[in-house]
């Protein structure tokens, strides 16, 4: 049998006191209760007492009995104990000694400087990082000093500041589009509430201008007396307009000023099909009208002329229409889009039949006489022969 196995089997009466889970108070309560049971009265202390004396004076003399067998080997390892202390104390510790001075001093001169490096590095981020904000609310709050200041000066006599402050809508515009895109960063310009809380007024106030331009070429267009080079109301709010939103703008100037003279005119030839003998004079007066129109556009639109920023070269409204068209002629497009709808109505009346269809028919040589009568441009002409040439088809 090993000394191990032996030292276990000496020890088996005392494995409750050997359990990693231990309790004294667990114990001597289970021992007072096993020793008195659990219904009596009359606690006796004296018996447990008794047994734990006993097992002190038991477990020593197991203890006696096996030091007494294993001396020599408990000797050897008291000589191993001394040698361990040894070269523990002539050896390892001088050794871990040093080493520990070598890490202090790496610790004092690298370590922690390097720590401290990092926190100014770190604090030197936030100074910068709260540098770029407050310079970037400068540049907020210096633009909306700039709009507030000059919508204050604009009034009815006084429109010409009015593509300044749409370029100034488009600077704060694009300071917000970039904020957006940088919001998911540290510092983010929109967490200053002045500068958060304006943006809906900007929106609000753009979008006004925008209303207000397009009630301004709405209603200017429509009167001979107002629709001239010199009408500084509806210049600026032109410009203003395609300033603040190209795309809207464009689309806009196509509806309000080329179908609106479309359907003007197509009004005008509609009545035409219930009274043919009036289709000359009516042609006339749309012919005259119409080439007087856009002749005066083209005057105007010529004249005024825009530029995104202070940069940029400045660049005409005809121009800038032209590229949308394509370099289609205005008037041309004006008549194509007129001759398609007249045809349609044609068509239409034909349809119906009666005695308005049956004039049509009986007046068609003399309509187209009266087209190649009216129109010397031939372009326009052909435009309004294909438009009748459905009648009697």
């Amino acid at each position: 049998m090993t000394t191990s196995t032996t030292i276990q089997s000496e020890l088996e009466d005392f494995e409750a006191f050997i359990d990693p889970d231990f309790h004294p108070t667990t114990f001597a309560n289970d021992l007072i209760v096993a020793t008195n049971g659990n219904e009596s009265n009359d606690i006796d202390l004296s018996t447990p007492i008794k047994k734990l004396k006993f097992d002190i004076q038991e477990c020593n003399s197991r203890m006696t009995k096996i030091a007494a067998n294993n001396y020599e080997l408990l000797v050897s390892n008291f000589s191993r104990i001394e040698d361990t202390k040894s070269v523990l104390n002539d050896k390892i510790n001088p050794a871990i000694s040093q080493v520990n001075q070598k890490f202090d001093r790496i610790k004092s001169e690298v370590i922690e400087p390097y720590e401290e490096a990092l926190r100014l590095n770190n604090a030197l981020k936030r100074i910068h990082t709260t540098l770029d904000l407050l310079r970037g609310a400068s540049f907020f709050i210096f633009i909306i000093q700039q709009l507030e200041q000059l919508e204050k000066s604009i009034s009815s006599d006084n429109i010409k500041e009015l593509p300044r402050l749409a370029r100034l809508h488009n600077q704060l515009s694009e300071l917000y589009d970039k904020a957006n895109k940088n919001n998911a960063k540290d510092g983010n310009i929109l967490s200053i509430k002045l500068i958060r809380d304006y943006y809906p007024i900007h929106v609000s106030k753009k979008s006004g201008l925008i209303d207000q331009s397009i009630q301004v070429m709405s209603n200017e267009f429509l009167y001979p007396s107002t629709f001239n080079v010199k009408n500084s109301n509806l210049e600026n709010h032109l410009i203003t307009f395609y300033l603040l939103d190209t795309d809207t703008f464009l689309s806009t100037f196509d509806k309000v000023i080329i179908n609106k003279q479309v359907q003007l005119a197509l009004t005008q030839l509609s009545r035409a099909l219930q009274t043919p003998r009036n289709f000359t004079s009516i042609l006339s007066e749309i012919k005259e009208s119409s080439e007087e129109f856009f002749n005066q556009l083209h005057i105007i639109l010529g004249s005024w002329e825009v530029s995104k920023n202070q940069n940029s070269s400045a660049t005409s409204l005809e121009d800038i229409l032209k590229s949308y068209y394509q370099n289609q002629d205005l008037l041309f497009l004006f008549y194509e889009r007129l001759t398609k709808k007249f045809s349609k109505n044609i068509q239409a009346t034909i349809d119906r039949g009666g005695p308005t269809s049956k004039n049509l028919k009986v007046y068609k040589n003399g309509l187209v006489k009266t087209i190649e009568v009216t129109f010397k441009n031939k372009d326009h002409e052909q435009l309004f022969l294909e438009s009748i040439s459905i009648i009697n088809q």
